[in-house]
């Protein structure tokens, strides 16, 4: 009955709510409307549907399609308090609401050639509170276009080429650049955004507050610390082996006070970030083979910290290692040429101005460097999910939603992806010591 209540809501209240909250939809009629949850689309924490509506102008008496995704919460109140799930899509509300509405004020304002209107999807309806009509929880309820119907679709699963990596540095950097053109010309709204953001920490009063995140990092690196140990001879060189005992020894109990470390704020670096970053979160538009556009999708996890934070994600995500060796440098020099780019279009400062000086290339670099980590840790915990098998991904799914204390949720995090996955997870962690990313830990 439930289900019914719901779904009655989102083909009939909601479908008004959409069109007379959008100008050029004012006045239509509702001809058809269906309903459906694609089964790819069905996530860890949300609902979403697909909403396809047909209409009718009754002035010209032409028909038009509007196809659209509907995302909502899954689950009773004490899943949605556990998985933090209460703190996660208001967040993702207020950026859709409140923060990227603000960005696009600045750069109209200022005259920026910068286009925010490609850095999204289409917003039809984000709002959050108690819908009677659809149930008696308290709900955030998110109107999307489907980028599908205009040539957007997922990448690849897991490792992305220069032009990916390309398109989504650039497009993250576009972003953050809002934050320092903020701070550089009016600092107190963009600490007005700031203090719209829920705190979505790691640790509260030294206690941890992300529970299941928590449960995960210790799985994971404990599988990680497990297999340095067994394959030792292979790491000692460089310090590499060390390093990794070191970190053990300062965080292998407490995974979540060194996720709460990298979540450090200060008032030159921090910016409004996108929190998850990567391959799942964004869609992608092809020229034939070729990805020419991406989009941003999926702003639970926003916070404020480094940049580094989403760098990081996607960096230790969706390159390969041989990726890795060859294009790191070429990907951050990318990023750091749009980010100069865009401050300097937006805040009309001269690249040369010293007030610019903090965001040269190498004060850049110095920075993300010492929150690199955040990514390799963040690798660690989801890459052997990713290069799972379906069963693998099923069984942690199940246990994710329903016991993540159970011993067999260990060990299907401790089995994913198999040996691939040990190796791939090393690699991510060689990579992060030889770049000397572990050495702020040691401070």
């Amino acid at each position: 009955m439930s289900e019914d209540r719901k779904r009655k809501y989102l083909q009939t209240s909601l479908v008004q709510k959409v069109l007379s909250q959008n100008s050029d939809y004012v006045g239509l009629e509702v001809l058809k409307c269906s309903l459906e949850v694609p089964s790819h689309l069905d996530g860890f924490m949300a609902t979403i549907y697909c909403l396809d509506v047909t209409l009718n102008n009754k002035e010209t008496g032409k028909s038009s399609e509007l196809s659209l995704l509907v995302k909502v919460m899954k689950g009773d109140d004490k899943f949605r308090r556990e998985s933090l799930g209460l703190i996660l899509f208001p967040n993702e509300i207020n950026v859709y609401r409140n923060i990227l509405p603000t960005f696009k004020e600045l750069l109209a304002s200022q005259g920026a050639d910068i286009d925010a209107t490609k850095w999204c999807p289409r917003i039809f309806f984000a709002e959050q509170g108690q819908f009677p009509e659809y149930s008696d929880q308290y709900e955030t309820i998110l109107v999307m276009e489907n980028a599908q119907t205009v040539g957007f679709k997922s990448g690849p699963r897991l490792d992305l080429d220069e032009i990916h990596l390309n398109l989504m540095v650039r497009k993250i950097a576009q972003f953050h650049a809002c934050s320092y053109a903020l701070r550089l010309i009016d600092n107190e709204k963009l600490n007005q955004l700031v203090e719209s953001i829920i705190p979505l920490n790691f640790t509260h009063d030294g206690k941890v507050f992300f529970e299941s995140y928590d449960v995960v990092f210790r799985a994971t690196q404990k599988r990680m610390f497990s297999y340095f140990a067994s394959k030792r001879d292979q790491f000692n060189d460089n310090g590499i082996y060390a390093d990794i005992e070191r970190l053990k020894q300062m965080y292998g109990d407490n995974p979540s006070q060194l996720m709460q470390r990298c979540l450090h704020k200060d008032d030159t670096y921090s910016v409004i970030l996108h929190g998850d970053y990567n391959r799942n979160n964004v869609l992608f538009k092809y020229d034939g083979d070729v990805a020419v556009d991406v989009l941003m999708i999926d702003f639970q996890e926003n916070r404020f910290g480094s940049p580094a934070l989403d760098l990081s994600f996607f960096m230790y995500m969706n390159m390969n290692e041989g990726l890795r060796n060859s294009h790191w440098d070429t990907v951050l020099r990318n990023y750091h040429e749009e980010l100069l780019r865009c401050i300097t279009e937006i805040t009309k400062i001269p690249a040369n101005d010293s007030r610019l000086e903090p965001y040269n290339f190498s004060n850049m670099m110095s920075h993300l460097s010492n929150f690199f980590i955040y990514g390799a840790i963040i690798a660690v915990k989801f890459l052997p999910t990713m290069m799972g098998s379906p069963e693998d991904v099923a069984e942690i799914v199940h246990y994710f939603h329903n016991d993540i204390y159970a011993d067999e949720f260990e060990q299907a995090l401790q089995r994913a992806g198999g040996e691939e996955a040990d190796q791939r997870v090393a690699g991510v962690m060689r990579h992060c010591s030889q770049r000397g990313y572990l050495k702020f830990l040691w401070k």
